[in-house]
């Protein structure tokens, strides 16, 4: 069943081209609980990034959702209560299946050609906290890790598992709005105490906005992934 779940979204995430005489840098972008992937594929129209930069939406498994009464829906793991705060209980099976999925989509990425530190994995709200956990679980560098309004997970084992793993140098981007009561302010901020205490570089603001994008948001993603993935600005 979670191989089928990996062949699944591999098949959902696009197909795409490249060649080996250029560098092809690579955005995953992870969306939110009963969002799917075309949901955020106005991010690179946002970012505006540099036209060699490719996307991947690839959209969560299905499954039922506690604090949705069960229904079933696109979700990266359970969740049992909203809004969500720093005691968040964790779903230890989904988060495990999930990262192993995102792990699956990166490798796949890595065997057509492209470099993990060419890859930077990100997410918006429960998409953000997995790509806390599968980006910072990777065993290969990354060029970098964002969270929008997302909350880290698994905590107890997060400073061993960030520090001793081979994203323990890899840039962080979080991005929280003050007035989110969906994922609390206090989850993203606690995520960049966290991930920070654990010696990553984390760039951390905060924006007056509830529970989405923003655009002071966007414009220091922006600014911070041509840092990462090490791109002129071609504006």
């Amino acid at each position: 069943e979670r191989a089928q779940l990996v062949l699944s979204c591999l098949a959902r995430a696009p197909q795409l081209q490249r060649t080996k005489a250029m560098r092809s840098p690579l955005i995953i972008w992870l969306h939110g609980l009963g969002d799917t992937g075309r949901g955020w594929s106005h991010l690179k129209h946002e970012l505006r990034l540099p036209q060699a930069v490719r996307y991947a939406f690839p959209d969560a498994p299905e499954s039922p959702v506690t604090c949705n009464g069960g229904y079933v829906m696109t979700s990266w793991m359970d969740l049992e209560t909203i809004p969500i705060g720093n005691g968040l209980p964790d779903d230890a099976k989904g988060l495990a299946d999930s990262t192993q999925i995102i792990h699956a989509l990166i490798d796949a990425e890595v065997a057509k050609g492209t470099a993990s530190e060419d890859i930077v994995l990100g997410g918006f709200s429960q998409g953000g906290a997995m790509a806390l956990l599968a980006g910072y679980s990777y065993a290969k560098r990354l060029a970098g890790v964002a969270c929008l309004s997302g909350w880290p997970s698994l905590r107890a084992q997060l400073t061993e598992r960030v520090g001793g793993g081979a994203n323990a140098g890899t840039p962080l981007f979080i991005g929280h709005g003050t007035q989110d009561g969906v994922v609390l302010p206090e989850c993203g901020k606690d995520a960049a105490e966290r991930h920070t205490a654990a010696g990553v570089q984390v760039t951390f603001l905060d924006y007056p906005a509830a529970h989405g994008p923003h655009p002071a948001g966007m414009a220091a993603l922006r600014s911070w992934a041509l840092e990462a993935l090490k791109l002129e600005d071609d504006e």
